[in-house]
């Protein structure tokens, strides 16, 4: 019995790192779309001030 809860837990803590590392790989994504959309924002906001 003990020895099962350890090899669930050890396998819980291996998806719990592949999960924080999609969720890494996802948030670079989300902030680099973030980023590019506010500067398109800003130079849009530059051109029609001129």
């Amino acid at each position: 019995m003990k020895r099962r809860t350890t090899s669930i837990n050890t396998n819980r803590l291996g998806s719990n790192s592949r999960r924080r590392q999609l969720l890494k790989r996802v948030h670079q994504k989300v902030t680099s779309r973030r980023q590019n959309f506010q500067i398109i924002e800003a130079t849009e906001e530059l051109s029609e001030a001129c």
